[in-house]
């Protein structure tokens, strides 16, 4: 037995005996979820496309500079690798794809009653990339490398990519960026009056910032969440890169899910590996809360006055947007329904809401309220009941903490495509370790019926 499997709690016997019997019914969404995450055929495709998008992001300046009929191509393939995910569900029958997929298109018909196409259709992308990566990182099993390495591979180019910009002039530095068509509401500047606007190698400055955060919390879980001499000088150029680039919240969050999650072992317990999981999961759960309750609470609140410092995104967000905001959450039927997919954001319809900045807000916004608090609930039940038993489970652990903390000031989940790709990773690989447990206890349960029969 592992550290891990001492830290997880025990299950009672009419719970294992429930479990048991839902794992055995067939076909099932279980069943179907782990057919594909442990398929051969589609598991290597899903993680590969996976990479591709990441690598867009990461790249995503210099190919819009010089290679933008490469731009589309990934989401093509990303299309391809759902529709495969649910060609093996469908093999088998399994009724909740249907289920799933109906649902899917009853959300896009609502939202095409009062969205654009373009928006409803940016919108459905974001929502692809976070299915697709949730789905590569609920196939990985233990000791595959190849998708964790290719993030830490990612980070790495991106803070080169910062400090290249930093020290020298890329060769993009006067464009501006447009989306498809020469769309002006989603125009990135990377300068504007001489002053730097974006950073690195990517489009969404919020992009960077995650991909570096993201892939130093992986690198952690492949050293066996023990800091050694390299990963913490990765994690200090991290670090520096991130206070480089204007997301600079980004950095804070990254310091405090490192010295939670990998420092205070050392610390407090005399000792590396899992045992900062204790205080991870509240963590991750109070980044939760705070992304409801902090928008309500402050509204209004001169953070730069009332501290003596400067601090005008924050103040943005407080005195301008959130009191904009925060009225809309109570209309009748956005309180219900939301505002569907794309009906906010740059490209939405709605001028009022273009600037979010909280994930919870925007979740509320686009889904209604009741759907935003269960969802929210349950991914506060996963931090907290998840079993953790390698160094992958702890990075994803560490990983949706960060998110969870950095969606108090920014809307991770559609900026850009970064956000959405790393929480759907990071929910995955979290739950994949849920998925084996599950298994285990179906096969540890079905041999002795199968012996006597």
């Amino acid at each position: 037995m592992n550290e891990m499997d001492r830290l997880a709690p025990p299950v009672a016997g009419a719970q294992r005996l429930h479990r048991h019997r839902s794992a055995s019914a067939t076909p099932s969404f279980r069943g179907w979820s782990a057919g594909v995450a442990s398929g051969e055929r589609v598991r290597p495709v899903v993680a590969w496309v996976t990479i591709v998008l990441i690598y867009r992001q990461t790249f995503a300046a210099p190919i819009r500079a010089f290679l933008p009929f490469l731009w589309y191509v990934p989401d093509v393939l990303m299309a391809g690798a759902l529709l495969a995910i649910a060609g093996a569900g469908l093999r088998d029958k399994v009724v909740p794809v249907l289920v799933s997929v109906g649902a899917l298109a009853l959300l896009v018909a609502y939202s095409l009653l009062s969205n654009s196409g373009y928006a409803v259709a940016l919108a459905v992308r974001g929502l692809g990339y976070m299915l697709l990566a949730f789905f590569a990182g609920l196939g990985l099993r233990r000791g595959d490398r190849l998708l964790p390495v290719a993030l830490v591979a990612a980070a790495g180019i991106s803070i080169a990519g910062v400090y290249y910009d930093a020290l020298f002039s890329v060769p993009w530095a006067g464009l501006t960026f447009e989306g498809v068509g020469g769309t002006a509401e989603a125009a990135r500047q990377w300068s504007a009056d001489g002053s730097r606007r974006l950073s690195g190698l990517g489009i969404a400055s919020t992009d960077t910032s995650v991909i570096i955060a993201a892939g130093t919390l992986v690198l952690l879980g492949l050293t066996q969440n023990r800091l050694r001499a390299p990963s913490t000088l990765f994690c200090a150029a991290a670090l520096h890169a991130l206070l480089l680039t204007t997301q600079k919240a980004t950095a804070g969050w990254l310091i405090t899910t490192v010295l939670v999650g990998y420092v205070s072992p050392l610390v407090a317990f005399r000792r590396a590996g899992f045992h900062a999981a204790a205080l991870l999961r509240p963590l991750g759960v109070l980044g939760l809360g705070a992304s409801m309750l902090v928008p309500p609470v402050f509204a209004g609140f001169d953070f730069s006055a009332a501290l003596r410092v400067n601090a005008a995104t924050l103040d943005q967000r407080m005195v301008e947007v959130w009191p904009r905001v925060l009225p809309h959450l109570f209309d009748v039927p956005q309180l219900l329904l939301g505002f569907g997919l794309g009906g906010i954001g740059p490209t939405g319809a709605r001028p009022d809401l273009v600037m979010i900045d909280n994930m919870f807000l925007y979740t509320a916004l686009t889904l209604g309220l009741p759907a935003a608090l269960a969802l929210f609930a349950l991914a506060a039940r996963a931090l907290l009941a998840t079993p953790l038993r390698d160094g992958t489970d702890f990075a994803a652990l560490a990983l949706v903490t960060l998110l969870a903390l950095n969606g108090i000031t920014a809307n991770i989940v559609v900026a850009g495509a970064v956000g959405s790709i790393f929480l759907g990773y990071a929910v995955g690989a979290l739950l994949r370790s849920l998925r084996r447990t599950r298994s285990r206890r179906h096969f540890g349960a079905a041999a002795p019926a199968a012996a006597t029969g």
